[in-house]
């Protein structure tokens, strides 16, 4: 039996976000493993009706069947969506990627503020919740219990794939240049904290450190300006810092075989993919603490810091000791990491009524 696939937003959509690329390499993971029985669809709001991607024609769906949405809308961004997954009968899921916006509201966008409490309540009605992180999953669980949501969905979690290129493709080589490049790659935006990696970058620059740094990431229209506006003053200032807001795969690729390191300062984080794609290219990460990845902190590839100060040591380090980051990489290469393949593992599972 069918399982339809909600790609209403990440179809059309032109940004690479981290929502679209889970999206996307999930939807791609599970048409692998299931072929002609995954079918895309989109929700058209006037008709209040699904219908097959590229198509005017409507689904039906039924108990049979089973429909998972990995997008973040609430009941009042798709009026009557819930309603008509109710009324089918279909068994339904969502991928919960953050409580973010609830937690966070001071960096969050405020459009995201808004929208976020009703859309957490909402997918408390389906029949499965899949989060990217047990630590998702545990603020998702708090919530249902401060507003006093009793009946629950069945819960389960996903480890996102760190595959988003293969490393096999002769396309493609790691082979960082004798000017150490530092990537940080994530939205423009406080949550972020790129401010803080520039300050910390320009503090060794001053020091005497030679090296490059990267932003790569479109800027928040709501937050991002004055991040974007103070890396490029650096610049002008003459450090060697870089940001690219127009980014492609390919592009970020490029920035990928030349990188030493990449550095993921991020304040909150469901789950973290950049750096799991990082060491997926063999390329060592420094991080502050995210709950959501600890249980891949190995302290040589990927280093988990607590402080503005451990972090600065760590790149200080990695930047003065050729030896020390080389070991890391040799780390980082040879460690086995999850794949989007494994990822739809529990969502197949539950298609089967397991």
């Amino acid at each position: 039996m069918a399982l339809f696939y909600d790609v209403t937003k990440s179809a059309g959509s032109k940004q690479l976000s981290g929502l679209v690329r889970v999206s996307e390499k999930l939807g791609q993971a599970l048409s692998d493993r299931l072929g002609g029985e995954l079918v895309p669809v989109v929700w058209h709001q006037r008709r209040r009706t699904f219908h097959e991607l590229d198509s005017r024609t409507s689904v039906d769906m039924s108990p049979a069947h089973h429909f998972l949405t990995p997008e973040v809308f609430s009941s009042e961004n798709r009026p009557g969506f819930y309603e008509a997954l109710s009324q089918s009968g279909v068994i339904s899921a969502a991928v919960f990627h953050d409580a973010i916006p609830y937690l966070f509201p001071e960096i969050t966008w405020p459009k995201s503020v808004a929208r976020h409490p009703l859309y957490m309540r909402n997918i408390a009605g389906l029949d499965c919740v899949f989060s990217v992180s047990g630590s998702s999953q545990g603020d998702l669980e708090a919530f249902w219990s401060e507003i006093g949501v009793t009946n629950r969905p069945n819960l389960s979690t996903i480890t996102l794939g760190a595959n988003f290129f293969d490393r096999a493709d002769s396309g493609w080589t790691h082979a960082p240049g004798t000017m150490p490049s530092i990537v940080n790659v994530g939205i423009i935006e406080p949550r972020k904290n790129q401010l803080e990696l520039l300050e910390i970058a320009c503090r060794l620059w001053d020091a005497g450190n030679r090296f490059e740094l990267h932003f790569v990431g479109r800027i928040n229209p709501h937050f991002g300006k004055p991040i974007a506006k103070a890396i490029r003053r650096a610049k002008k200032a003459g450090y060697a810092v870089y940001l690219h807001s127009k980014q492609s795969d390919a592009m970020l690729l490029e920035l990928y075989s030349k990188a030493h390191f990449t550095v993921f300062n991020s304040i909150t984080e469901g789950f973290g993919l950049p750096v799991v794609e990082s060491l997926w290219l063999g390329i060592p990460c420094v991080m502050r603490k995210l709950p959501s990845l600890d249980s891949f902190v190995d302290e040589i590839s990927l280093v988990s810091v607590d402080s503005e100060e451990t972090l600065s040591a760590k790149m200080s380090e990695w930047l003065s000791h050729s030896n020390r980051l080389a070991r890391a990489a040799e780390v980082a290469v040879s460690r086995s990491m999850p794949t989007w393949d494994r990822t739809v593992d529990p969502i197949l599972e539950w298609k089967a009524g397991r």
